[in-house]
């Protein structure tokens, strides 16, 4: 494993990071927690055992057309409220990426997360030291989506996909399918019965594959935007330091909550604008994915809708508004590369999460 040299947080060539040390752990998982939209799960716990795993070394970062042949995507399924009460115990996911190797007799050259949002970003980073592997600097979303099936891997058809799933109670499932949404199936009704989440692994994937179908510069991106908010003295300036735009701020006058067979969970809150006096509304499937103001829809998926508390600057997560909440709405932009072809906004757009609107068109900040 790579030594730590002299630079601190986070090495760095032409702008892009290509080295993880353990005191850009929090950067990294402010960042994710920030790009997970209100979902993604809570990354405090593995931002320390990250930090703590490096201790003096660091995890190389390389980027999407660098020296790797074959790259191994991983990530977290399942509930995010029961990884937070069922803690990993640092095995499941290389035990995942393991067994992928096994299964298809080939070595991985690096690894890239699944999603950069919530508690995979940093996962993917633990995952690649503990496997002795390079980060690619990249991820399969932007920001943090519920489902298998809408990671752009799976955009367009692949020949075949091998994946791995290790849930918290050590079962182990390897799956070769034909479709994603096979992996969606399995997986989701396995961990439904065996401890409530699971880890997993897809691969390996062609380098000059991944190259066109992912997100390129993601653990960049997320270590910039968790150190420009750290800096934030205030929701406006939390909005500028982070690329974004502040769209609303004010007290939640309404939260309401079901299931959804596309996102698991749906709901939505509403807030008044304490400058405008604007009514808000966020709706959410797992994440926070469509915006109105007064009727108005301003913000979708795939743009980066985050809610943070308007004090603290904290993110929220879409399980834990309540009515009287003070809380500001920012919308960071999304990955360029779901705009790039109109079909892949089919997988990510409102529709995608069981809301009947359309993708509403990025706004620059």
């Amino acid at each position: 494993m790579h030594q730590r040299g002299p630079t601190h947080q986070g090495d760095q060539r032409d702008g892009a990071v290509t080295g993880l040390q353990s005191d850009d752990a929090a950067d990294l998982g402010r960042g994710a927690a920030l790009l997970g939209c209100g979902g993604g799960g809570q990354v405090d716990h593995m931002v320390h055992a990250l930090r703590i795993a490096l201790g003096t070394a660091t995890v190389p970062v390389v980027p999407v057309d660098g020296a790797v042949r074959s790259v191994i995507a991983v990530g977290l399924i399942g509930s995010t409220t029961v990884l937070e009460e069922k803690i990993p115990s640092g095995r499941e996911l290389p035990d995942a990426l393991a067994a992928v190797e096994r299964w298809t007799r080939q070595r991985a050259d690096a690894v890239v997360a699944a999603q950069i949002g919530g508690v995979t970003g940093p996962a993917a980073a633990l995952t690649a030291h503990a496997a002795g592997l390079p980060l690619v600097d990249a991820d399969l979303v932007g920001r943090a989506t519920p489902r298998v099936d809408q990671l752009s891997l799976f955009v367009d058809p692949l020949p075949s996909v091998t994946a791995a799933a290790v849930t918290s109670s050590g079962l182990r499932i390897v799956v070769d399918a034909p479709d994603p949404r096979d992996l969606e199936t399995v997986w989701r009704e396995a961990v439904s019965h065996s401890g409530g989440w699971a880890a997993f692994a897809i691969g390996p994937v062609d380098a000059a594959v991944l190259a066109e179908r992912c997100v390129a510069g993601s653990v960049t991106r997320a270590v910039r935007t968790g150190r420009a908010a750290a800096g934030a003295s205030d929701v406006d300036a939390l909005a500028r330091q982070v690329g974004g735009r502040l769209v609303s701020r004010g007290r939640v006058l309404d939260v309401q909550r079901g299931g959804d067979l596309l996102s698991f969970v749906h709901g939505s809150m509403v807030l008044r604008d304490d400058r405008t006096g604007a009514v808000v509304r966020v709706e959410a499937g797992s994440e926070w994915v469509h915006c109105l103001v007064d009727g108005d829809p301003v913000a979708s998926s795939p743009s980066c809708i985050v809610v943070v508390d308007a004090r603290t600057r904290a993110p929220i997560s879409t399980d834990r508004v309540r009515v009287g909440d003070d809380l500001a709405v920012l919308v960071l932009p999304g990955a360029s590369w779901w705009w790039d072809a109109p079909h892949r906004l089919d997988r990510v757009g409102p529709r995608a999460f069981g809301i009947d609107a359309d993708t509403v068109p990025e706004v620059a900040a």
